[in-house]
Formats: C-alpha cells, structure tokens, sequence
C-alpha cells in the first residue's frame, strides 16, 4: 500500500486592484443604505442590500490560495478564498495520469495539439516553476498548471515514477 502524504499551499498572486474594489463595494454598500434611511425610502436600501449580499459573495474570491495533496494514489486540489472557505475543485487517482513535466519540457511535446481543458492552479506569478499534468478524465484529456514544492514532485515521482519527467536535479 502507498503511505504517501505530502501537503503544499501555493498562494495566487494578488490583483493591485482588489483593495480599491473592496473599498468601492463597500462604499456603495454604505451610501445606498445611508441615503436610504436618511431619505426613509426603500428605493435606496434594497439596492443597497443587493450590494452588501453581492459584496459577501464575491470579494471573498479576491484572496485566493490552492492546496495540492497527494495521499495514498491520490491527487486533490483545493481552493482557499480569503484564507477561510475551502472547496474541493479537482479529485483525482494517479492512475488516470498521462504526464506530469515541467512547463516547455520536451516530453509534452505530444501532447501541445490535442483538445484539452485546461485549469491553471498556479500562483500566477512570472519566473516560478510550473508544472503541467495531463490526465484523463470522462471529457478526454485535461491539463492542469502547477506550482507543486520539491517533497511533492518527489513523491509523484515516487507514485508514478514513468509518468514524471523532472529537467532540473531538485
């Protein structure tokens, strides 16, 4: 049995605009729920509500970390908004891996005009090293960019070790 368990928490690079869109939201929040109750019209405060529900529902994505796992045959990514809700965006079993290389390796090469989806869980940020891994799921092939730490290339390399092709010594 596979007693592999190797966390890693690659946070996404910040938009430089998402304080001025926290401040906006609110600030619209406040004022049509101020003017609303100064000038005792529901017109102003329902939209004002809206805002405010709209605000608790979408600024939490502004803050945004993914949580690679490998456990025991199995690959799961996770999306952490605003270092506080966790939701599961990706299961998968190791054996329904294709490849996992380095971005631009030549082992990909097979791979570059195929129809496939694609998800980037990578920090976003330029000059890191990102890893693609290529499955197979129900849909066809998919591909996912990754920024995983060594201890997990590693133990992918330990879990399927003719599926990952590494460039650099680690």
């Amino acid at each position: 049995m596979n007693d592999t368990y190797v966390e890693c928490l690659v946070a996404r690079k910040a938009n430089p605009a998402a304080p001025l869109i926290k401040a906006a939201a609110i600030g619209v929040t406040a004022a049509f729920i101020l003017f609303g109750l100064l000038m005792r019209s529901f017109i102003f405060i329902l939209p004002g509500i809206a805002a405010g529900v709209a605000s608790f529902l979408f600024l939490p994505c502004l803050s945004l970390e993914y949580e690679y796992l490998l456990a025991a045959g199995e690959f799961s990514v996770d999306k952490i908004m605003s270092k506080e809700n966790r939701k599961n965006v990706l299961n998968l079993t190791l054996d329904k891996l294709e490849i996992f290389a380095e971005e631009g390796s030549y082992q990909l090469d097979n791979y570059k005009n195929q129809n496939m989806t694609v998800k980037d869980f990578s920090s976003g940020e330029e000059g890191r090293r990102r890893f693609e891994m290529i499955f197979r799921n129900d849909n066809g092939l998919s591909k996912l960019i990754l920024e995983p730490s060594d201890d997990l290339i590693e133990a992918m390399r330990f879990s399927s070790p003719g599926k990952v092709f590494i460039n650099k010594s680690l």
